[in-house]
């Protein structure tokens, strides 16, 4: 028997200023697994996830074929890797597979003509399209050259030869997803258990929703495959027994819509009451349908529970193909969870298709009025294979773009001895024919004071005592948008608008001559540049300014009830003692060794356990209050620091995967 063909797969995440991508290379994995399956002896596959022991893999080993995973975030650093593997060994075969690909026919060609070091690109689901392009190359001895001369079209494949496309269509998506190996029980995926990475785990692929700005809005996605119940609790009993991490993510586009959903939650339930794992669960739950709530239900508490609407808007929603979960079901999902100490989430994207200034702050504050308790503003990404990214919809919608580079996704790295430049570059709508610039910025101001004033329920007994005198939150939180750029806290936000505007260039070529040019890159680390602005700006001031931000709120909270004509001696006693108590509470976080007493005419522990929904003023008892950080907090914030790191960004991210009263100071 002949020499085994070594196969690589790398889906590589940037490491030079944390990690850009810390879940487990899951979907790879699965390739990997499922042609191991068809081939046994006849492969050997690697797969890699971070840059470093790729390069190391390298300098020993010449795989005859290398595959990148290609998303957003990983398509520049895939590249550069390519082009430097192929000028060292240019018979080695490059395939990328993944959702970041053109759906345009002259797009796809002009990404391959681009990204020239690509070989093949291998669109939709990537396991039965890879083992039958690697069964056809077999054929021509892995000579890719005299393969693509015979232009053999090949599902799921597209490639260059003679300067022109040769696209293969599609297969049949698979309807069994067990025919595919489990890479987790299969061992593919143990080193990665190492204490950083977070796993990921998928029980059914498929969305039926159409929407236009999402990858998997093309009707070949639209059917559901899944995998069995015994194989997910398998693997989920594997992982328990390894997992050095409390979060597991679930890949689903509408988890828990379907029975087979609720079941499985039910094992997941199950393996957390046995390994005390998983502690958090990150999810994309579906719509409207009972199974929802019961999946929430059993779940029992630790899920991210996700009701993206992206907007409230109905032209909008009618722009983009989209219907919305109901608000009854979004408040029924929301008590349910909250009930067991769950965390609501929602989604809104800025700019989308008839996207307006008054109808981004509507779909803010509508679900912030309906009690969702992160409610968290994204920008709306051009994504090769959506179908707003179109030349279409860009003229339909007046569609105007900038580019950014994307936080985290930079860095350089030394392979066969040189150092190549590597960024991932966005490009995002910040101008429609309803929304100008100027209105954008505008919209960008308020996603911060959302995140900083609101998200996590940082104000929550303050918000409590508003609702109870009938002012609405989102009037709260109007009120604070309207006067935090003009207080303490003007300098942060003014610092928050300029750098959201100086990281967007009108040109995607000027942006990268700009950072791959010398020393560029290692500037950006050094100066610790281009941050998730929106979630450092909410870490600085978490963590650095609770002072200020009790200040802004608790002013802002006074001139609603002097406009209202609630304002009284004993309402700014209970105010002024509250914002003591919430201040003791949640000032100095980094700081876990602070330990205070104090005395208060209020009794705020009742009050506490009552969670605020009573009247304060039948709890007026002198009562003497201990603040403090438990060892397990204590325990628990360190292991965050050491899995995502210390820099304001990292505090931002932290902040953003977990539920910010699990850092208060408890009390007794």
């Amino acid at each position: 028997m002949g020499k085994p063909l070594r196969i690589s797969f790398a889906d590589l995440t940037y490491t030079t200023k944390g990690l850009s991508n810390n879940t487990f290379p899951f979907g790879i994995s699965l390739v990997a697994s499922y042609a191991k399956k068809v081939f046994g002896d006849k492969i050997d596959v690697e797969i890699f996830h971070y840059p470093k022991n790729f390069i190391n893999y390298l300098e020993n080993e010449v795989p005859e074929v290398i595959c990148f995973s290609s998303f957003s975030w990983t398509l520049d650093i895939s590249h550069e890797f390519a082009k430097k593997i192929k000028e060292k060994n240019p018979s080695v075969i490059v395939i990328f597979g993944g959702p970041n690909f053109p759906i345009e026919y002259n797009e796809k060609e002009k990404f391959l003509k681009k990204y020239s070091a690509i070989d093949f690109y291998v669109c939709g689901e990537g396991e039965k399209a890879f083992v039958e392009l690697l069964k056809d190359l077999e054929r021509y001895n892995f000579n890719k050259e005299k393969f693509k001369e015979r232009e053999i079209k090949l599902g799921n494949c597209n490639y260059i030869y003679n300067g022109k496309l040769i696209d293969g269509g599609f297969f049949p998506r698979m309807e069994n997803l067990d025919d595919i190996p489990s890479p987790y029980l299969g061992g593919y995926l143990d080193k990665f258990f190492d204490g950083v990475l977070i796993p990921i785990n998928q029980i059914a692929r498929g969305c039926p929703f159409r929407c236009a700005y999402c990858q998997e809005g093309n009707i070949y996605f639209c059917k559901i495959s899944r995998f069995s119940r015994d194989r997910v609790k398998q693997e989920l009993i594997y992982i328990a027994n390894k997992i050095k991490v409390p979060n597991l993510v679930i890949a689903d586009s509408n988890f828990g819509m379907y029975e087979e959903d609720v079941e499985i939650s039910k094992d997941v339930s199950e393996v957390k009451e046995t390994y005390n794992w998983p502690k958090y669960i990150e999810s994309s739950l579906g719509k409207n349908k009972d199974t929802v709530l019961e999946t929430v239900k059993n779940f029992k508490g630790g899920v991210f529970l996700g009701a993206p609407v992206q907007s409230t808007d109905a032209q909008v929603l009618e722009n983009i193909h989209r219907t919305n979960i109901s608000n009854e079901k979004i408040i029924e999902i929301t008590k349910t969870g909250e009930g067991y100490g769950g965390n609501s989430f929602s989604e809104i994207i800025l700019g989308l298709p008839g996207d307006s200034k008054n109808a981004h702050f509507k779909s803010m504050f509508d679900m912030i009025d309906l009690g969702i308790n992160v409610v968290r503003a994204h920008q709306l990404l051009m994504l090769p294979g959506s179908e707003i990214s179109t030349l279409e919809a860009r003229e339909k919608y007046g569609i105007k773009t900038k580019f950014r580079l994307q936080p985290k996704c930079f860095g350089d790295y030394e392979v066969y001895g040189d150092v190549i430049h590597c960024s991932e570059i966005d490009e995002l709508c910040v101008e429609n024919n309803t929304m100008p610039y100027e209105d954008y910025l505008k919209c960008r101001k308020l996603d911060l004071s959302v995140e900083i004033f609101y998200n996590n329920g940082i104000f929550y007994e303050l918000k409590c005592f508003l609702e109870k005198l009938g002012i609405k939150t989102s009037y709260f939180i109007e009120k604070i948008n309207e006067k935090a750029s003009e207080s303490l806290l003007k300098e942060l936000y003014g610092n928050f608008i300029k750098e959201n505007e100086d990281c967007l260039w009108e040109s995607y070529d000027k942006l990268e001559e700009h950072i791959k040019g010398d020393g560029m890159i290692e500037k950006y680390i050094v100066e610790k540049l281009r941050d998730n602005e929106q979630l450092k700006y909410r870490a600085i001031a978490f963590f650095r300014r609770m002072d200020d931000l009790h200040g802004v709120a608790f002013e802002s909270a006074r001139e609603l009830l002097r406009e209202t004509g609630f304002l009284d001696e004993l309402k700014e006693k209970y105010l002024n003692e509250l914002s003591d108590f919430s201040l003791l509470m949640k000032k100095e976080l980094l700081n876990l060794d602070i330990v205070e007493n104090r005395k208060f005419s209020f009794n705020f522990l009742k009050l506490l356990e009552k969670k605020f929904e009573v009247d304060p003023f039948d709890f007026m008892e002198e009562t003497e209050i201990n603040f403090f950080h438990t060892k397990e907090q204590k325990r628990l914030f360190e292991g965050y620091l050491n899995q995502f790191g210390k820099t304001e960004n990292d505090l931002g991210i932290i902040l953003s995967r977990s539920h910010a009263n699990k850092f208060y100071r408890m009390v007794r």
